[in-house]
């Protein structure tokens, strides 16, 4: 069994002499100059690693690892790994044998965003897939639809592996104009950048300081899609030194609107389905700076598993009440999931449900690039449809294209 390490370095320089110093027992996977790090898999570790309470590796663990920190001055902390939101026991993100009852088409309409089409489509705006890379081979992600990609070393953007991805980047922006194709995203002409990842901090860092340094070179603003966390019923505790963390304070700054999903944890913690509470909206996702998705089915009610707020970190200075929104993801719903499509019973969870606001992000930068992160925020919440429950269980409500396109037409007009 392998193990996922970061390895700190006193500097780039330092970084670098290491890197030409041969390894045989070691994997880099990812390198990171600004931050100075290494991420170094060591395969057939036969211990689970010690980690001391500042997250520094008890050397004996990895004596590989010891002699690059002693001849180099580097430190070893864990390389903290999230999850994708689509593996909870509290409902299966497996295929469905029951034929489908609705798809992507569906959504779009219920959502109104076939009503938002004919002003925008969400042209000349970019959408990061940071997820399990997207199947490049589907007709919905054509040549012309890429603006980039980030992938470990080693692995290629346009391959998925596990489908997720794929789901996330058809519902956000796929286009049905290619031979072939059936599935129409809610900003089918945004560009999409696949940034594949296992959801390692190392890896997630490296991906928002690619994103960061993609948007002072690139034309029109990037929206950023993240369907990961953590699984569990309970407030799990922060990662120590984590470099993710501080990635996103830059990729923020840089410009760039960040969407998450919720979290599918609600029945994880306990929670009923007509309960709105208790609190299953984990770590960063209370930041008053991203935008987090709760998800209802298409009859408005809230899926069992969506995730309640107000957030693990609600009420501390830079953090809000969460979730911001709701999207609907359809019970035995068809969508294209990795090389083909898949009918999910449950829904298509707060994964689902993320990048449509994404999607919806893409459509109103398009009408006005120049609008900034909180009168986006505010765009989409305001114009939500009120489901007349809690806060904490609907956000804003659920999103609603249509009325945000034409909110943000008025004032353009105004």
């Amino acid at each position: 069994m392998s193990k996922r390490y970061k390895v700190r370095f006193p500097s780039k320089e330092t970084m670098a002499a290491s890197r030409a110093v041969e390894s045989p027992n070691t994997s880099v996977v990812v390198e990171n100059e600004k931050r100075a790090y290494l991420a170094i898999e060591v395969p057939n570790v036969q211990t689970t690693a010690d980690f001391d309470e500042d997250g520094s590796l008890a050397m004996d663990a990895a004596p590989e690892l010891e002699r690059i920190a002693r001849e180099y001055g580097a430190e070893i902390v864990e390389d903290y790994q999230y999850e994708l939101e689509s593996r909870s026991d509290a409902f299966t993100f497996e295929g469905s044998d029951e034929p489908a009852a609705a798809s992507l088409a569906d959504v779009t309409q219920l959502i109104h965003a076939n009503e938002a089409w004919a002003d925008t489509t969400g042209k000349d705006v970019t959408i990061a897939i940071v997820d399990t890379g997207i199947d490049g081979t589907q007709p919905e992600f054509p040549a012309s639809k890429r603006a980039g990609h980030w992938e470990p070393y080693g692995d290629t953007p346009w391959t998925d592996w596990d489908g997720h991805g794929t789901m996330c980047a058809t519902i956000s922006a796929a286009v049905d104009a290619e031979p072939g194709s059936r599935y129409r995203g809610v900003a089918p002409d945004a560009r999409i950048i696949a940034c594949k990842t296992r959801f390692y901090d190392s890896e997630l860092a490296a991906i928002y300081d690619y994103l960061a340094a993609v948007a002072a070179e690139m034309e029109g603003p990037i929206v950023a899609s993240n369907s990961f966390g953590r699984k569990t019923g309970h407030p799990p505790t922060p990662p120590v030194q984590s470099d993710f963390l501080d990635a996103l304070d830059d990729a923020i700054a840089a410009g760039i609107f960040i969407f998450f999903s919720a979290g599918n944890n609600h029945q994880l913690a306990g929670g009923h389905q007509s309960d709105c509470n208790p609190n299953s909206i984990w770590l960063h996702k209370s930041r008053e700076d991203v935008f987090p998705v709760a998800t209802c089915d298409l009859q408005k009610s809230m899926w069992f598993y969506s995730s309640r707020g107000p957030g693990q970190f609600a009420g501390q200075t830079g953090m809000s009440d969460k979730p911001d929104a709701t999207a609907p993801t359809p019970a035995n719903g068809k969508i294209l999931y990795g090389g083909g499509e898949k009918v999910l019973p449950d829904g298509w969870g707060t994964s689902g449900a993320c990048p449509q606001v994404a999607g919806l992000a893409a459509l109103l930068l398009s009408l006005d690039p120049e609008l900034s992160r909180d009168a986006l925020f505010d765009a989409i919440r305001d114009n939500a449809t009120d489901l007349g429950l809690a806060r904490e269980c609907q956000g804003a409500g659920m999103i609603d294209c249509k009325a945000s396109v034409d909110y943000i037409r008025k004032v353009l007009t105004s």
